[in-house]
């Protein structure tokens, strides 16, 4: 071969091109983004609007309706839900997988523009794009106070000093998109009345609030001009501060003037307290990070580390009693991930070639062969570079899986010139026939490789978007050895062993002194395959027993792995160092109570040994809190273990808590898609019917095995104090719906009246009733005095009947229907498909009997996620075998033997589950052990169903990557018994002497591989648990396949010729058609 031949003889030039990949390749290493996990860039939508005071009910009729009337025909589009809550219309659209997310932004706004009759006073709608990046935190910082002793400092200043100063600080970053803060309200220039003194001087509600908005406003009144100067001339009525307010005249009654400070004081105070924060049983703030679109986590957490330590300077040069404290950072697990999964690569490597060393005996071969690892590996920075990728868990594990992968090439070469080497050819010529010999076989094993990974490449969905980089990792790899082993393989043979033709190669130093033990062991096993072999292959009737033996052992391999076939899982859970609680108050709950509630819990989790850190968080967006174990207490197996029991643990202490609707605990999983939930959706007209059947599911549900807790995704039962006018009386009086409405918005939530300057900073401006021990019961508001325009006094019951009653505090649609559901959360250990299936059989089929057509029930969530990416896998699978037949039989020259070699995937298959199945076996008695250690209640029930090892994607992605590996195998030794018989020998023969000679290289390739892996499929520490699944399958498919498929294929090989499927020479090698004429041409 022309390359093989021109890679000998321009050494330097060889060397050139490695040092050149290997410099470039650290370059690009250097500049890579750094993340946790690949950029996942959802096909989701999220459309926001704002109308503050409208119930659900009103959002639901006034906003989300007519938005979902416009929006329901955007292209492309596969789900639309939304939610109505209080002053806020949610709508979240889901398109297919693949699509322009910026040409569904413009469809989408093009949309929102053509919405009409939106309210007057509703905020105009806003977008956002849903992606990995911006959907949670990477870091969070609370505020802490400099010195423990001192006492608490109240919320709202901080809030007000993390706003003013803190997240416009953050936001400045690098790298920083967003800065969310919870943990106080907006300050507000506050107008606060007394009812009373408001009904004694004969005061209407009108008159206060339409004199306060006319008097707080500027006016302009153009220009004025005199000889040789022009003024600006301005009206400043704007309020400049509170005294400015309670000298306002509301009115004059004779020659009495009533100002504001006759009924009213002016407070510069805050907004209704909504949310809560505590951070280790102290009232604090918190701000979480979220980055930019592929910014590079590592760099921005360092930057934001930098400016925490500048802000910190800031406030004690400001004399603010306060300091912040990172307490939580992606960037401290991505790096222990990544230290781990480099040392895992490591130690893969140094295992690889220990391998390489005992089958080579020689120090030389072993450089030779060990320089692929760091050229293709370093290399592939190239490629994940040019692709806009980054290094992440998921691309460095497929770098550690390919540490074995990429010595194989190189194995099959290098064995090969050394059996060129043994005949005395001289150092050239068995470089050159020995590489160029087995060229095709490397070539169509690299390809077959590759043709598993590249359908991966195009798999759009979520787990398809993370599968991208471990295939391009793996495959950029595969390729790049390749080429290692047709250029560089020979060249460094000619550069360090120098043979002349004629003279006797020996073998290694290390085979002639401290290995030579086990080389005899292996040329013992080679011996007894041999002849083995020769048995098998003999026509005999041993021989027939023998194949009859091996086939009915693969048979009862097949049958038995078909019933231990795993059931299937979503993402892999991960193990974090953070326990979440999960609290749904009950409605109309304030936020005070709910975390009273929690305060003697709460204690108890300050004073436990193994919590770092614990927080507590009541808001609109997210109520509950968690507690961060010390790291050294969550590595390992026995970490793995230990954040298990306290999940379970702090759950059951949560639930017990009374004043709560439901609570639970789980461990934060690494990915949010990960989360191990799924849903139960109930769509229909009647929100009450939908009511009582999700009710009636949730007991059903919750009791089946595996179900960790059933959360509803509704609120029922929100108390709601209804003012109905009664509008012949009020109208009577000239008083409409708008005035009964300001005055009742007045004695509550307090009614806007525009903007307050305070020094260049905006603040609200309301009229509200005064804050005191007395608050307003229900008669007193029946029988609070009003004044009308025409000076007749009245009370608002006159006005307005009053009651109470409940109502939904949210409504879900699907699509346009009313719809509720609930989330299903499946225990950490258990597979998520066995869950789907139990609740799809036993409660949901029995109740889609009991319902009408108006009413839908479905499974919905991840489990659409699941079924999603199965499906792609399933095709990728498919197009990947269909490659592989095509490849194969262009190598062959045969339709007929593929299939031979194809058998070996069905073997493959088969270990893989046996892996899986063998390694949670043995998993299971160590976990027993560590439970019964600690004195775990059940821990024997407990240990038994603990699942080690579960078939996520990952997982089924490691089953489908073998189906490109271990036909390799097969490939090595038809194509050498093809070569044989091209060279003119017998075909029994030429099966037979490829068996002998192909059985130290295939055996060298996947115990290297298998060593490579072993640290990954059995590893422990941060991301192991990511991609020990896919270890395991790797390795029991790589095991169980290699054993059998050096019998296997020789048996199917030798049927074949049995049953009168014969190759000869003349098959192989067939001259051109042009020299068949120019033969006949010249007999004639």
């Amino acid at each position: 071969m022309k390359l093989i031949d021109q890679s000998i003889r321009n050494y330097h030039t060889v060397t050139v091109i490695i040092v050149m990949s290997l410099v470039v390749g650290t370059l690009c290493f250097q500049t890579l983004p750094r993340q946790l996990t690949p950029t996942v860039d959802k096909p989701q939508i999220e459309v926001k609007t704002e109308y503050l005071g409208l119930s659900p009910n009103e959002v639901e009729r006034n906003i989300s309706r007519r938005l979902e009337d416009q929006l329901e025909s955007v292209e492309g589009m596969k789900k639309m839900t939304s939610t109505s809550q209080h002053g806020l219309s949610t709508i979240n659209l889901e398109f297919e997988w693949g699509i322009d997310k910026d040409l569904a932004v413009l469809d989408v706004n093009n949309k929102l523009q053509q919405v009409k009759d939106l309210p007057i006073n509703a905020d105009k709608p806003t977008l956002r794009s849903i992606s990995s990046d911006n959907s949670s935190p990477i870091m969070w910082i609370v505020f802490d106070k400099p010195d423990e002793k001192m006492p608490d400092l109240n919320q709202n200043y901080m809030y007000k000093i993390g706003e003013d100063i803190i997240v416009p600080s953050l936001r400045r970053v690098k790298g920083i998109a967003d800065v969310w803060h919870f943990g106080g309200e907006d300050r507000e220039m506050r107008v606060e009345f007394d009812p009373y003194s408001i009904a004694r001087l004969h005061l209407t509600y009108k008159d206060v609030i339409d004199r306060l908005m006319e008097e707080n406003q500027n006016t302009r009144a153009g220009f004025h001009d005199e000889e040789n100067r022009s003024y600006t001339v301005r009206g400043l009525g704007e309020f400049l501060g509170p005294k400015d307010i309670l000298n306002t005249v509301i009115k004059r009654d004779g020659d009495k003037t009533i100002r504001v400070r006759d009924f009213a004081t002016v407070v510069d105070g805050y907004q209704r307290t909504d949310s809560l924060v505590r951070i280790s049983g102290n009232l604090s703030n918190a701000f979480g990070v979220i980055r930019k679109a592929g910014a590079n986590v590592v760099e921005t957490c360092n930057l934001a580390d930098q400016r925490v330590a500048e802000l910190n300077q800031e406030l004690l040069n400001r004399g603010i009693p306060l300091k912040l404290k990172i307490v939580y950072k992606d960037v401290d697990y991505i790096d222990e991930a990544m230290r781990l999964v480099k040392s895992n690569l490591g130690l893969g490597a140094i295992l690889a070639i220990a391998v390489l060393l005992l089958f080579l005996g020689s120090v030389r071969s072993l450089l030779i062969v060990a320089i692929s690892i760091p050229v293709s590996l370093v290399s592939v920075f190239i490629i994940l570079k040019i692709f806009g990728r980054s290094i992440n868990i998921i691309s460095l594990a497929g770098m550690a899986f390919a540490v074995g992968m990429v010595v194989d090439n190189s194995i099959v070469v290098l064995e090969n010139i050394y059996r060129h080497l043994t005949m005395k050819k001289g150092v050239f010529k068995a470089a050159y026939d020995g590489a160029s010999e087995v060229w095709g076989a490397v070539l169509a094993s690299t390809l077959t490789t590759l043709a598993v990974f590249i359908p991966i490449v195009f798999i759009e969905e979520e787990a398809g978007q993370m599968f991208r980089d471990i295939a391009i990792t793996i495959s950029g790899s595969i390729a790049l050895s390749l080429l290692v082993s047709i250029t560089v393989i020979p060249t460094l043979i000619t550069l360090l062993i120098r043979l002349k033709p004629g003279e006797e190669y020996k073998s290694g130093i290390f085979h002639r002194t401290l290995f030579k033990p086990v080389l005899s062991f292996g040329k013992g096993i080679g011996n007894a395959y041999s002849g083995l072999m020769q048995q098998i292959l003999c026509h005999s009737t041993l021989s027939i027993l023998i194949r009859v033996g091996i086939l009915t052992g693969v048979c009862l391999m097949l049958w038995y792995s078909s019933q231990i076939l795993p059931k299937k899982d979503y993402l892999p859970y991960g193990n974090t160092n953070m326990v979440f609680m999960l609290i749904e108050p009950v409605a109309g709950s304030p936020v005070e109570t709910n975390m009273k509630y929690l305060a003697d819990y709460e204690k108890k989790i300050v004073n436990m040994e193994d919590v770092n850190r614990n927080f507590l968080v009541f808001s609109p967006r997210f109520n509950g809190g968690g507690a961060i174990i010390e790291k050294e207490l969550a590595n390992g197996q026995r970490g793995e273990v230990k954040m298990a029991v306290k999940a379970n643990e702090m759950g059951q202490q949560i639930f017990a808590i009374p004043g709560y609707r439901f609570a639970f605990a789980m461990q934060r999983p690494i990915f949010r898609s990960a989360d191990k939930t799924f849903e139960v959706e109930i769509t229909g007209p009647e929100i009450l019917k939908l009511k009582d059947i999700a009710m009636g599911l949730i007991g059903k549900i919750s009791g089946l095995k595996g179900v960790h807790s059933v959360r509803p995704e509704f609120k029922f039962g929100n108390p709601e104090l209804r003012f109905l006018p009664r509008r012949e009386d009020a109208a009577r009086l000239d008083m409409g719906m708008q005035e009964i409405g300001d005055i009742v918005e007045s004695l509550n939530a307090g009614k806007y009246l525009g903007e307050f300057n305070d020094r260049g900073e905006p603040i609200d401006f309301v009229l509200v009733q005064k804050k005191g021990n007395k608050k307003l019961g229900l008669e007193d508001y029946r029988s609070l005095p009003i004044w009308s325009n025409e000076g007749l006094m009245t009370h608002l019951g006159h006005l307005a009947d009053i009651e109470i009653d409940a109502g939904p505090a949210r409504i879900d649609h699907i699509g346009t229907e009313r719809a509720i559901k609930l989330r299903v959360q499946v225990r950490k250990d258990m597979p998520m498909q066995i869950v789907i299936d139990q609740v799809d059989e036993k409660v949901l089929a029995p109740t889609r009997f009991t319902l009408n057509e108006e009413f839908g029930l479905r499974i919905g969530g991840s489990a659409d996620e699941l079924e999603s990416t199965e499906k792609s896998l399933r095709n990728s699978f498919a197009y990947a075998l269909g490659f592989i037949y095509l490849l194969l039989v262009a190598l062959f020259s045969s339709f007929v033997r593929p299939f031979i070699v194809m058998l070996t995937v069905v073997l493959a298959v088969s270990g893989s589950f046996l892996g899986i199945t063998w390694n949670n076996w043995y998993q299971r008695g160590n976990i027993k052990t560590i439970l019964e250690e600690w004195n775990v209640p059940s821990a024997q029930a407990m240990a038994e169903g603990w699942n080690w090892i579960t078939f996520d994607i990952l997982t089924q992605l490691g089953v489908v990557i073998l189906a490109g590996i271990v036909v390799n195998n097969a490939i090595l030794i038809v194509h050498q018994m093809l070569n044989n018989i091209k060279a003119g020998m017998e075909e029994r023969q030429a099966l037979l002497l490829s068996c002998q000679t192909r059985l130290r290289p295939i055996m060298m390739t996947v115990i290297s591989s298998i060593f490579g892996m072993i640290p990954l499929a059995f590893g422990e520490g941060a991301g192991t648990e990511l991609y020990r699944g896919m270890g395991t399958a790797l390795i029991g498919g790589l095991s169980i396949s290699t054993i059998f498929t050096l019998f296997l294929v020789p048996i199917l090989i030798s049927l074949s010729i049995d049953m009168g499927f014969h190759t000869t020479k003349d098959d192989l090698v067939k001259d051109s058609l042009r020299s068949n004429r120019d033969s006949l041409a010249t007999n004639s």
